[in-house]
């Protein structure tokens, strides 16, 4: 055999061998410029949820079983109509007063912010991708950050790394075999004939796996960063979900919970105001609070590029070229009405000035505000229906050692009724 056909022999098999592999991340690979134009990213969707325990009455099922027995035989002694009986039964009484102070200022917020690149598909009706664009595009590493303003009087303080663990799941793979058959003739001298074949294949199996989630990063009080990358074939486009619990500075604030005395009331009547307790509260300050509070954006990405070889789901024989950019932009985070809470307030006017108020004792006088609005309801529909008929003109309405002020002096049945522009409204004005 000539001497030439072994050397060709010798150069195909390094070829298979060497040559083509899958093994292999690139064909080639050049950093080219940068680019901001490539990727966006957006806050897609937010929830902003209380992290702490709102503050709730009690019922009997919290009782022990046997108190429970007790209880229920003798409600249905007292009521045995069962519309009176079932109101009895979801009636909410309260523990002490001087129980823990309920904390509005924790929050968890849960963002979902949304990542994508540029798709120019008309790019591809010459033949070639042109430009930065090619099917085989992918978002390879992204580093991006949220920042807030500290006059917002807000800061983080967890992130929930938990929930965004990063996992791999293989789904399948692929195989494929690449093979060479060699022949070879000659004649030696003595003209002997020589002949030879052989095979020479390489096997390969690429495993197909889906990636859920990879992050990791920091979290200072007015600032968390965040880094993504992706691994083999994997690309960054879609939504990453980041939990937080924030914090706002606070303020003290005290609430008013009326005793509603339901004895021989029907079920839609709350019946009179027998007391008033006082529950202390922690609410966010309020104090120069935006009606929006808005966060920077930024992120830093690298962007992988195929100049060629985009046809093969296989990378080894990629041109790549890589371009970096960055995203900043102000996004709204989150608003007022998010945040504060709901707290109602009976008053004139729009003015929460205008408020009521309630005086416990000489020199103690406290804002008359509700949890909720059906309990302000009920208190102001007790105030001009039961309240203010049966006491003199110039007689203080109180309830027990409690009496209700308006403007600086106690509210009588003449002043009551002179209010023609008493409502229910929210105290932090929603």
């Amino acid at each position: 055999m000539k001497r030439g056909h072994y050397i060709i022999s010798l150069l195909c098999i390094l070829l298979v061998l060497t040559g083509c592999t899958t093994l292999k991340r690139y064909r080639s690979a050049t950093y080219q410029a940068v680019d901001n134009s490539l990727v966006g990213m957006d806050l897609f969707g937010y929830q902003l949820t209380p992290s702490g325990t709102a503050p709730e009455g009690r019922n009997l099922w919290e009782l022990s079983a046997s108190a429970q027995t007790q209880l229920i035989q003798i409600l249905d002694d007292r009521y045995p109509d069962n519309a009176q009986f079932i109101q009895a039964l979801n009636q909410e009484y309260l523990s002490d007063p001087a129980g823990p102070v309920y904390d509005y200022t924790k929050k968890n917020l849960r963002m979902v912010f949304t990542i994508s690149k540029r798709r120019d598909y008309a790019s591809l009706s010459g033949g070639y991708p042109s430009g930065h664009f090619s099917p085989a595009d992918r978002i390879e590493y992204l580093q991006f950050s949220l920042s807030i303003p500290e006059e917002t009087h807000l800061r983080f303080t967890e992130w929930n790394r938990f929930t965004t663990e990063y996992g791999e799941i293989e789904i399948g793979d692929i195989s494929f075999t690449r093979s060479l058959d060699l022949e070879a003739e000659g004649v030696l001298p003595e003209e002997v004939d020589l002949g030879s074949s052989g095979f020479f294949g390489r096997t390969e199996r690429q495993k197909v796996r889906s990636r859920y989630l990879i992050l990791n990063g920091s979290i200072g009080e007015h600032r968390i960063e965040i880094g993504e990358e992706g691994t083999r074939e994997i690309d960054l486009t879609g939504n990453v979900i980041v939990d937080v619990s924030v914090e706002f500075s606070p303020f003290p604030e005290r609430i008013t919970v009326p005793i509603f005395n339901t004895a021989g009331h029907s079920p839609v009547d709350t019946g009179a105001v027998a007391a008033l307790r006082f529950m202390d509260v922690v609410v966010p300050r309020m104090e120069e609070a935006p009606d929006t509070i808005c966060a920077v954006l930024e992120m830093n990405y690298v962007y992988r590029h195929v100049r060629s070889g985009w046809k093969t789901y296989q990378e080894w024989d990629d041109r790549v070229e890589y371009y970096t950019g960055s995203v900043s932009k102000k996004i709204p985070l989150f608003y007022k009405e998010d945040y504060l809470p709901s707290f109602y307030c009976i008053a004139a006017g729009e003015d929460e000035k205008e408020a009521l108020r309630v005086r416990a004792v000489p020199e103690m006088i406290y804002p008359l505000q509700f949890r909720s609005y059906p309990e302000a309801t009920s208190f102001f529909n007790w105030l001009h229906t039961q309240a203010a008929p049966e006491l003199e003109e110039e007689e203080p309405i109180a309830i027990g050692s409690h009496v209700l002020i308006h403007d600086g002096v106690p509210l009588t049945r003449n002043s009551l009724n002179r209010l023609n522009d008493l409502k229910v409204m929210p105290v932090f004005g929603h």
